[in-house]
């Protein structure tokens, strides 16, 4: 018997959401472009031959290459710290997936989502799951938030308009929240139970919630904390050389990253110091952490633009910005986007029979 028309009452609605994200996605983006086109530009584009050069394009694929896997080997490694075991070539699936969702969601906040679920699908606890992707990225974001204040001090005439004091306390604070959670899901999980409690009391104080089903919210809550806790515990205190070897693929993965504008720049023709290059980009990646957009789309391009055009002709920002874009984000995106409808309806087609 074929499945009935209702046993996927569901999928149109993810298709059609999914579209339309992406859509909004690659909205955001050409709407930038044409702001800095218009803007930044003077309304010319000029693309330079040089950038479709064998020694350019060469150097560009082995930068993919290395980009992607270090990506996945450093999600690989956390996960072996944990005392789990994926396939790295399902890893290697996780990271285009991550990709993909990360950039169609606001704030970023999909990817890691679609990545927990997918490794619960293999036996791994969520607990667990969302520990290795929170501690993967936790690793790359404490980079990134103790280089900023750095570099903006350091390199004052190139990030004036970040010199603000209240700028520099903001972006302390965050750095000094992610570290204190970090400890207190690490060693004081107790203290964030309480505060779920407290939460829940709450609401069924607001009698928003009966104590039925307060208690059983609390027992779910309380065993993923558990099992979230446990994850970084084991990483910190047990990873041994997978620890440490996940904090060298994050530091590779952030170079990879940032080779991309090296190469393009002096692609373009330009002799700008490597490091120059680095703390801009370090800069521009830290502030796509708190854009609102799905996967800081529209703002890294605007404020890629904006740091680099004090570093570059106007007439090359267009190129230097769309080339950097596409090398970093749209051929993942794309990727993603194959892999990611694959997965959903084979799924679809295993649940049919």
């Amino acid at each position: 018997m074929p499945p009935s028309k209702d046993k996927f009452p569901d999928t149109k609605g993810k298709i059609f959401g999914y579209v339309g994200l992406i859509l909004l996605f690659f909205a955001l983006s050409l709407g930038t472009m044409y702001f800095l086109h218009r803007h930044f530009s003077q309304g010319k584009l000029h693309i330079p031959s040089q950038l479709f050069s064998l020694p350019v394009i060469t150097t560009v694929v082995f930068l993919l290459l290395g980009y992607y896997l270090a990506d996945a080997l450093r999600l690989y490694s956390v996960i072996k710290a944990m005392g789990n075991t994926l396939s790295f070539l399902y890893i290697i699936k996780l990271v285009f997936i991550n990709i993909f969702i990360s950039n169609v969601t606001p704030l970023a906040t999909g990817g890691g989502f679609i990545q927990v679920y997918f490794m619960a699908k293999k036996g791994i606890s969520l607990g667990e799951a969302t520990a290795a992707t929170s501690i993967r990225t936790i690793l790359s974001a404490m980079i990134l938030f103790t280089l900023t204040p750095l570099i903006i001090w350091l390199e004052p005439n190139e990030f004036k308009a970040f010199m603000h004091r209240h700028v520099l306390v903001a972006i302390s604070a965050v750095s000094c929240a992610v570290v204190l959670f970090l400890l207190l899901i690490t060693f004081w999980p107790n203290m964030i139970k309480k505060g779920v409690k407290a939460i829940l009391y709450l609401l069924k104080r607001m009698r928003l919630l009966s104590v039925a089903h307060m208690e059983t919210m609390y027992e779910k809550i309380e065993k993923e904390i558990d099992s979230f806790s446990q994850g970084f515990a084991h990483f910190f205190k047990k990873g041994g050389i997978w620890a440490a070897s996940s904090v060298l693929w994050t530091v590779i993965f952030l170079l990879f990253l940032f080779s991309f504008s090296i190469v393009l720049i002096s692609a373009l023709g330009y002799k700008i110091p490597m490091l120059t290059v680095l703390a801009v980009q370090v800069v521009v990646t830290f502030f796509m952490y708190f854009a609102p957009t799905p996967g800081a789309t529209g703002i890294e391009e605007g404020g890629y633009g904006l740091l680099f055009s004090q570093l570059v002709r106007s007439q090359d920002i267009m190129a230097l910005t769309i080339s950097w874009r596409f090398l970093t984000i749209y051929i993942g995106v794309i990727v993603g986007i194959f892999i990611f409808a694959y997965e959903f309806f084979r799924k679809r087609k295993v649940l049919g029979k």
